[in-house]
């Protein structure tokens, strides 16, 4: 096999944002309800707050937040939210408001065959992890990753606010090759955006999948192009090419 590890991008690669089916709430109705629950969970942690006050700062810091750069994640919002409101900062709080604000991820948001496709890549060997550009911090991503049943699989996950770094920056790749301790021509990352996974993918020297969720063309950026995750086993074993 031409590859030792293969690293997955998270939105749209492996949750299909705005692509959902099924009884679930959308990942947008999740998204807008982070205020209101926010808002919630401080009452319920006995702070006396509405939740138009509540949003009007998130509004705020979240637009503040934007210019911060990738070291921002949602715990420093809600550490400028209790800032803000005049609340003690405690952290104890803080942790678990972040949680409720930052709100679920649903297996039905799961592209089809994802579960499947990670436990035969594994049996083939092959060392599987997570390159993700988020505000969600690490710790909130995880919980929802074991939450679907896919954290098992993703033995490293590098998490763009936890290190202050992000794609297409090929310092966030070097991150993953020191924690898999795996080269970087034997390492391949799937993702659905080009100018930010196969950009940063090329920049380090890595091999590339787009997944074709969002465009339908990497325009020769990407080595391979795929449209479902059941093709990954069949490309990575060296069986099929799916070249672009």
């Amino acid at each position: 096999m031409k590859f030792d590890g293969i690293f997955f991008d998270s939105g749209n690669t492996i949750y299909g944002f705005g692509q959902e089916q099924g009884d679930d709430p959308a990942s947008g109705d999740v998204a807008a309800g982070g205020p209101q629950r926010a808002a919630a969970a401080l009452r319920w942690l006995g702070h006396e707050v509405t939740d138009d006050d509540v949003a009007t700062h998130v509004t705020r810091l979240t637009r503040q937040g934007r210019q911060a750069g990738p070291a921002w994640t949602e715990e420093t919002l809600v550490t400028g939210l209790f800032e803000n409101l005049e609340l003690q900062v405690r952290r104890d709080e803080i942790v678990y408001v972040t949680g409720v604000f930052s709100g679920p991820r649903y297996s039905s948001w799961l592209y089809p065959g994802i579960a499947a496709t990670l436990e035969e890549l594994s049996r083939l060997g092959l060392f599987i992890g997570l390159i993700a550009n988020t505000s969600v911090p690490g710790w909130v991503m995880d919980r929802n990753f074991r939450g679907v049943g896919l954290l098992q699989y993703l033995t490293v996950r590098v998490y763009s606010g936890d290190e202050g770094v992000e794609k297409p920056d090929p310092a966030i790749f070097r991150l993953a090759e020191q924690r898999s301790e795996l080269s970087p021509e034997r390492l391949i990352y799937m993702g659905d955006k080009v100018e930010a996974d196969m950009a940063g993918a090329e920049a380090a020297g890595w091999s590339s999948i787009l997944f074709r969720s969002v465009v339908d063309t990497s325009h020769d950026r990407a080595d391979f192009e795929i449209d479902t995750w059941s093709q990954l086993p069949a490309l990575l074993a060296g069986r099929v090419s799916c070249r672009r």
